[in-house]
């Protein structure tokens, strides 16, 4: 339809008259009818526009909330792992504290002082059993010293330094000690094979060795080796074997000495007194 000067005028008077409908109603403080139908009209569409807007407002919180958190949970993570090594190294010293405690009550051995000495590092695999202590010549410590803890033998002084020496432990494939069954008396020889277990070997056939027996050391010398006094605890038999084509009987013991967690011994200076 085309729009005639007519229709011009028409409109621009519709829209004075609204225009002055609404003002003398708002003069009277009231709400003209168009003004109250074009709000009634527009308020679905401000609500879904609110809507959206609170919307964009939350998924932006938690874009910058998620950062948030996951910066935290990196440094709670951090600080977990602090605790807990602080916690292990707690636990490290009062074990050492014990120790020291242990050995300080500990009497020393017949034939000569005792000191305490300190373990710096330890060899441990298969091939060798060994530690190294902080005490050496400077000491008066010296090869085939005896080495042993609150719990029992250890092993025995091997090499010498100033201020270093090194044990080569019971369970040692060239560890060796007489021993005896603190039960019934019978003795062997106590051999070690690299692994975390010793054998006691050299048991008459008829010997009385049962599972759970205690196994002392028995007090008598090997060649070339250290002189145990009689009566250290080395550990308990685990089983017993007989062999009737060497006429003799074996067993497997559990060492006394928890090795690998060693933080000090205690070394007897042979001719020390």
């Amino acid at each position: 339809m085309r729009l005639t000067p007519w229709h011009w005028t028409l409109s621009a008077a519709a829209l004075v008259g609204l225009v002055g409908w609404q003002t003398v109603a708002a003069g009277r403080g009231a709400m003209a009818l168009p003004d109250s139908a074009a709000t009634i009209g527009l308020a679905p569409l401000q609500i879904g526009l609110r809507a959206g807007g609170d919307y964009l407002a939350d998924v932006g919180h938690v874009i910058i909330g998620r950062d948030d958190l996951a910066s935290e949970n990196a440094r709670l993570h951090t600080e977990i792992d602090e605790t807990r090594a602080q916690n292990a190294r707690l636990l490290s010293l009062s074990r050492e504290n014990e120790e020291l405690r242990s050995l300080l009550k500990l009497p020393d051995l017949p034939g000569g002082a005792s000191i305490i000495a300190p373990v710096v590092s330890s060899d441990t695999s298969s091939l060798s059993r060994r530690l190294t202590l902080g005490v050496g010549a400077a000491q008066g410590v010296q090869t085939r010293d005896v080495v042993y803890s609150a719990q029992g033998v250890v092993g025995q002084i091997t090499r010498v330094g100033e201020m270093t020496s090194v044990v080569t432990l019971l369970i040692d494939r060239e560890g060796a000690l007489g021993a005896r069954v603190g039960r019934s008396g019978a003795q062997g020889v106590v051999l070690g094979d690299g692994s975390r277990i010793a054998r006691l070997d050299y048991l008459p056939y008829d010997a009385d060795v049962r599972e759970g027996d205690m196994v002392l050391s028995s007090g008598l010398a090997r060649e070339q080796g250290a002189v145990f006094p009689s009566g250290l605890v080395i550990g308990r038999v685990r089983s017993v074997e007989k062999n009737r084509v060497t006429s003799q009987q074996s067993a497997t013991l559990e060492p006394a000495v928890p090795f690998e967690s060693l933080s000090a011994v205690k070394v007897r200076l042979r001719g020390k007194n």
